[in-house]
């Protein structure tokens, strides 16, 4: 028996969206993780080191500090040596006539030498605060690319510097308060220092450079 038109035109529409639905249903359990939230990112992994110690503690810095320390006695030598030879030329001041050509000479010979040796002295102070300068950003260099390669083998997201540990100097409230300001740790738990590990990682790469 025919169903007349219009029953005919539900039953059809009623098929379809019945088809529709169970489409959806079978898409939708069809596809991974179906009705599940997308896990959450892995936490970062942050340690922290201190730099101060970091410093002190490479051989790398070391072996710098002890060419600075030599620079330093060699410069030394010759502010020295200079300085005698002023003083020797003042001595002799004593020994000529006052007014005379040969004290007008010497005076002339003595001025010229505490030029050189002011000279002399201005550049081995400049020589050595130059040295000084390239042997701390050198370093900090080579720290930070230690750094990246230490976090990169066990897995660090982040190496931060722990600014908390040095002591503040209570000069006077302004510089204090300056102080206070630009440190950006209040506390970092010791568990998350790894300075002692990056100092044998530097260490040993350092030792392994030299052929040790």
């Amino acid at each position: 028996m025919r169903l007349p038109n219009f029953l005919r035109s539900e039953s059809t529409l009623f098929t379809a969206v019945v088809a529709a639905v169970a489409l959806a249903l079978s898409a939708s359990l069809m596809r991974p993780n179906a009705g599940q939230s997308a896990p959450d990112t892995a936490p970062s992994r942050v340690a922290t080191i201190d730099l101060e110690k970091t410093y002190n503690s490479i051989e790398r810095y070391v072996e710098i500090q002890n060419g600075l320390k030599k620079l330093a006695e060699e410069l030394d030598q010759k502010i020295s040596a200079q300085q005698t030879v002023v003083k020797d030329l003042e001595a002799e001041l004593d020994s000529f006539q006052a007014g005379s050509d040969a004290q007008a000479a010497a005076v002339q010979k003595l001025q010229i030498a505490v030029g050189e040796f002011r000279a002399i002295q201005q550049f081995a102070n400049a020589k050595l605060e130059m040295e000084r300068a390239r042997a701390l950003r050198d370093t900090y260099l080579a720290i930070k690319d230690a750094a990246r390669r230490f976090a990169e083998r066990d897995g660090l997201d982040y190496i931060l510097l722990d600014d908390s540990l040095p002591e503040m100097d209570p000069a006077n409230a302004a510089k204090t308060m300056q102080q206070i300001s630009a440190r950006r740790f209040i506390f970092a738990t010791p568990k998350a220092d790894v300075t002692e590990k990056l100092v044998a990682f530097m260490n040993e790469e350092w030792k392994a450079a030299k052929g040790g």
